[in-house]
């Protein structure tokens, strides 16, 4: 329609459709689609069209930078998932670099923190170094306590875009923690494995079992998710593939799903799995939405009462999107005061 009449009435029409049908989220803008293996559809397909349909029409439209992050981040390695999805998002991408002048920037920026300058180590941007990024890091302690910081990024006059990212790590009391839920929810229970009933624990014997469960619920498909799990310091996590691993109780690592049968038996969305001294770290590629449940052994090895720091889990590339689950106090007891206590009185036991 743009093609023959830039002017059509229709075209505002279908552009206010395009808007608000947008699918929001904190990894940018995407439009859905139904499947339809017949006409390739799919949802990066579908973003990659409306991205180059709006730019024709409306090429200042808010959405259209969330769309283009959108696109990177459904990206593998140097293509996405299917021939035609690599094809239209390569076309709507240079599209966009086009319209925006993206090769061919040249412009100043500075960065200013609560009203102070801080200094990069290049403050331009050009042919030269387009591809080129600085990395600035402030100190927790030298933010304010009891007011709101304010980050101010200012790009001076000239064609291009300003790309930027902005977060706060800080490390908490464990027993302080409570769950954060922004886009990923995770949580974590354990169990003595020789318990059928499976009952939530958190003390167990050296030389004990404890199967970890965790919950991992994705409200939206996700991409590049690293789910990282501690384990109590007094304990180690029984690797299933290391030759030298005692399984005793025949327990290996699962991972399940609410739809199990969504892509057929055994599908597994995490792509590796490790099991380091502190803690189990899991990789996807892709996460679809739904409700995981992923179980490992931890055998318990020495005595203490330790803080174990919560599951958490983000997307790699925008860890705004993010979850965590509690801070847990864990007990580890002697193999013999369990043995102890579950005796009966001694008085009993003469009678008997």
């Amino acid at each position: 329609i743009h093609i023959m009449d830039p002017n059509d009435a229709r075209l505002d029409t279908l552009a206010s459709d395009f808007t608000n049908a947008a699918t929001l989220s904190a990894t940018g803008t995407h439009w859905e689609d139904r499947p339809d293996s017949r006409n390739w559809s799919t949802n990066t397909r579908t973003t990659a069209l409306v991205l180059m349909a709006m730019l024709q029409h409306t090429p200042s439209n808010d959405l259209l930078p969330g769309a283009v992050r959108w696109l990177m981040v459904a990206r593998e390695a140097d293509h996405w998932e299917t021939t035609q999805e690599t094809a239209w998002a390569i076309m709507a991408l240079t599209d966009w670099m086009v319209a925006t002048e993206e090769l061919t920037a040249d412009y100043t920026f500075s960065v200013r923190l609560n009203g102070d300058l801080l200094e990069l180590e290049d403050d331009t941007a050009d042919r030269d170094n387009i591809k080129e990024s600085e990395m600035l890091s402030v100190e927790i302690a030298e933010l304010l306590v009891d007011e709101a910081n304010r980050l101010r990024l200012i790009k001076g006059e000239g064609p291009g875009n300003l790309y930027y990212t902005a977060h706060v790590t800080a490390y908490l009391d464990v027993p302080s923690i409570e769950p954060v839920s922004r886009g990923l929810i995770v949580s974590r229970r354990y169990h003595l494995a020789s318990d059928p009933l499976r009952t939530p624990i958190n003390t167990a014997q050296v030389g004990d079992e404890v199967v970890v469960t965790l919950t991992i619920i994705a409200p939206r498909n996700l991409h590049y998710v690293v789910v990282e799990d501690p384990i109590p310091a007094g304990s180690e996590a029984i690797d299933p593939n290391l030759i030298t691993t005692s399984l005793t109780t025949g327990q290996r690592p699962t991972l399940t799903r609410s739809d199990p049968l969504s892509r057929g038996w055994g599908y597994w969305w995490f792509s590796r799995t490790e099991f380091r001294d502190e803690k189990v770290v899991m990789y996807a590629t892709y996460l679809p939405r739904g409700t995981y449940t992923y179980t490992y052994t931890l055998r318990m090895g020495l005595e203490g009462r330790y803080n174990v720091i919560p599951t958490t889990g983000q997307e790699f590339y925008f860890p705004e999107v993010y979850g965590r689950g509690a801070g847990t106090l864990f007990t580890i007891e002697a193999a013999e005061e369990r043995d102890t206590r579950e005796q009966p009185p001694e008085d009993e036991a003469t009678e008997e």
